[in-house]
């Protein structure tokens, strides 16, 4: 069972009012309306035992979800400050709600690396026909075993529970919106809101067989649901894109704004 870390608050029906706008987008700073809740969920642990935590912000009974992943490689910061403010910002329209993992990758962004701490690279651990156990010890090492990994097991069992319409996986540095076949117009919101191009975004396993990935594993499993894209900022994109401007078009692009 999940463990709840901070309960549910339905917050009193209250007449929005607009924050002061920043860099020209405005932001909403009171709920919309009754039912609309803030909760977090310790959805796991890390190899280590570091808590891997979810955020909730939204509507009871949401009919369109989000989930925004802001850092799997601990070597990659820039999408942890988009994802916090998403959580501290970011009030969404009645009926949606947003859910945010500001890092499923605590180890490695508590060393600095790219890998957990057990070296094995989360975005190649997912239990797919292209996953390999090859390159033990190398940077995209994929581990031992498919799903090895604490931290993929934990994400699993939440995108199995929460099954969201879309998922916005954040990385650096390639400054691209990840294209596929599925979730097009979605990917278009994206590359206009955020101005970045889309492209595709492979990881060298062999043709036919499906990425190893988040976004490879939630497309091809629960597909059905939503669609899984991933971003990639630049090296060292500026602290106002990183806030204001991703964390308004990520969520407009996603509808639940």
């Amino acid at each position: 069972m999940l463990a709840v870390v901070a309960l549910a608050t339905a917050a009193s029906a209250a007449v929005p009012s607009p924050s002061a706008a920043v860099d020209g987008h405005q932001f909403w700073t009171l709920p919309q309306g009754p039912g609309y809740t803030k909760s977090a969920r310790v959805i796991g642990h890390s190899a280590s035992g570091r808590r891997i935590v979810a955020y909730y912000r939204g509507y009871e009974g949401a009919e369109h979800v989000l989930l925004v992943l802001g850092q799997m490689h601990g070597d990659e910061s820039a999408g942890r400050r988009t994802a916090e403010f998403v959580r501290d910002r970011i009030v969404p329209r009645e009926r949606t709600g947003i859910w945010v993992v500001v890092s499923m990758n605590p180890d490695g962004a508590a060393r600095g690396t790219r890998a957990n701490a057990r070296g094995v690279d989360l975005n190649r651990n997912w239990p797919t026909s292209g996953w390999t156990s090859a390159g033990r010890g190398g940077r995209y090492w994929g581990g031992p075993r498919r799903a090895s990994e604490p931290e993929t097991r934990a994400m699993i069992r939440f995108l199995r529970e929460i099954k969201p319409d879309f998922i916005a996986s954040i990385h650096q540095p390639l400054a691209a919106i990840g294209s596929s076949s599925r979730g097009v117009a979605w990917q278009r919101r994206l590359a206009s809101n955020l101005g970045l191009p889309r492209r595709h975004l492979g990881v060298g396993n062999p043709s036919g067989t499906v990425s190893p990935t988040l976004t490879g594993w939630y497309d091809s499993t629960l597909g059905a649901h939503g669609v899984a894209t991933t971003i990639e900022y630049g090296a060292s994109p500026p602290r106002s894109f990183v806030t204001v401007r991703a964390a308004d078009g990520i969520t407009k692009a996603a509808l639940v704004r």
